[in-house]
């Protein structure tokens, strides 16, 4: 058991640690929300068809697939900190360069590199957060967060529309914003020890007690070596495959939706004529401002409920909405669909959490980067299809088709989350090495029957 030995200290890290981790959940959703709040500037001042639009946005996600599934490696090989800082530095120049972009060669090339940089950020971030946590603590942790996240995305909305008066100029300024909140994050981050976990499974157990002290926790490392050290990363990887596949799946198909309803949320607000000048505020209010709200009703009950239930009943209700607003897509219904995408919005963040989350609870600490790196691959990947197959589905098949498709996804989400997850996993309030060690003693328990048997 993780024991405090000072509370002030530990807390003042906490603090610190939460606002650099926060800062680049509020950094991604910031940026990925850049793409709808500068859809009309942005492609009217290079000349964009809407195949590019949709490719650019798109690029975002394509970066961040490489950069999860590569950061997430070498978060486990060379440690959290240095890839936690690496990721920003990437983000940061990049953003950068993107708002002086001329042509769309050179956009989408550096949101590429943008998207690479956000990506990659995931893995060793919220693996710190989860590694660094008090088991009774964590999911409040991963709660607030999402918090964050969201007001991020609502942020970027209104400073869009704050800058609408510098006309073709908006969207490289709103670029440029992007680059902020990543600086400030990056001379936080600086200040933070390395996992003491990290440093444990790698031997270095020196280095990880004094980890623990600079943290304020009494420097006990016997916990972080526990049952997983008797196996090798490849055997571990085969131990969890029964959960990684469904979690990658999961993953994906629940956030193809809500990563096209973000990017998208303009083009189709303007398609159920909302007046042109109030798109943007309803963008952010509507669905990322009742995802704030909803965080913030989940945050009692994200452990008293548990993980999954809550993952079934968000995405339930949310795929339910959508499709709703897919019978009624049209511009004389446009304040009920509004009303119904705030639905929508506050039970995504039922799941959410537990999407960017739960392979770092689950998996144990060898290979957790590793998975989380998988788990945001997955999320990564229902971007490019969720805003480009989006574009696509609604230039052929309009806003009714788009929703009906994005509804139907949820579900399909839904029934394979109940299947596979649903009475088999429980993190809430338990030590990481607990839940892990009970998961590879239950599958090697398994596998020894299985060899009586025969």
């Amino acid at each position: 058991m993780v024991t405090v030995q000072d509370v002030q200290k530990y807390e003042k890290f906490m603090k610190l640690l939460f606002l650099s981790v926060a800062l680049g959940g509020f950094t991604d959703l910031y940026d990925t929300a850049i793409v709808g709040g500068a859809s009309l500037s942005l492609i009217k001042s290079l000349n964009l068809t809407e195949a590019q639009f949709g490719l650019f946005g798109a690029a975002t996600f394509i970066g961040g697939a490489i950069g999860a599934f590569s950061f997430g490696i070498i978060s486990d090989k060379i440690g959290r900190k240095k890839t936690f800082i690496a990721t920003l530095i990437i983000f940061i120049v990049s953003e950068t360069l993107i708002s002086a972009s001329t042509n769309f060669i050179e956009l989408f090339g550096l949101r590429l590199l943008v998207g690479f940089g956000i990506g990659a950020d995931y893995a060793p971030a919220l693996t710190m957060l989860s590694e660094y946590s008090l088991k009774e603590l964590r999911g409040k942790y991963l709660i607030k967060f999402l918090i964050i996240f969201s007001i991020g995305g609502m942020t970027s909305y209104f400073v869009a529309t704050a800058l609408l008066p510098f006309g073709p100029l908006q969207w490289r300024l709103l670029f440029l914003t992007g680059a902020i909140p990543p600086a400030i994050a990056l001379i936080v981050r600086r200040k933070l020890p390395e996992s003491p976990r990290w440093y444990a499974t790698k031997g270095m157990i020196d280095k990880a007690k004094e980890a623990m002290k600079e943290m304020g926790l009494f420097p006990d490392v016997s916990q972080f070596t526990k049952r997983e050290q008797e196996l090798e990363d490849k055997e571990l990887l085969k131990v969890f495959l029964p959960l990684l596949i469904p979690i990658f799946i999961i993953n994906m198909l629940l956030n193809l939706p809500l990563s096209g309803l973000v990017a998208l949320n303009p083009i189709i607000l303007s398609a159920l004529k909302i007046p042109s000048d109030l798109v943007l505020i309803f963008s952010g209010v509507a669905f990322l401002g009742s995802q704030t709200l909803g965080a913030i009703l989940a945050y009692p009950l994200y452990d008293r409920i548990g993980r999954i239930k809550m993952l079934l009943i968000g995405s339930s209700i949310t795929g339910a909405s959508l499709i709703i607003m897919s019978f009624i897509a049209e511009p004389v219904y446009a304040y009920y669909l509004v009303a119904l995408l705030a639905i929508a919005g506050i039970f995504a963040s039922f799941y959410l959490p537990v999407i960017y989350s739960l392979s770092t609870e689950i998996f144990p600490t060898k290979i957790r980067g590793t998975a989380q790196g998988l788990g945001i691959l997955a999320i990564r990947i229902a971007g490019i299809i969720g805003i480009f197959g989006g574009s696509i589905i609604s230039l052929d098949y309009g806003t009714h088709g788009l929703l009906l498709v994005y509804g139907i996804i949820n579900f399909i989400a839904v029934a394979i989350a109940a299947f596979t997850l649903y009475g088999k996993v429980k993190v809430e309030g338990r030590e990481l090495e607990d839940i892990s060690d009970e998961i590879v003693d239950e599958r090697t328990q398994k596998e020894e029957v299985k060899a009586k048997d025969k």
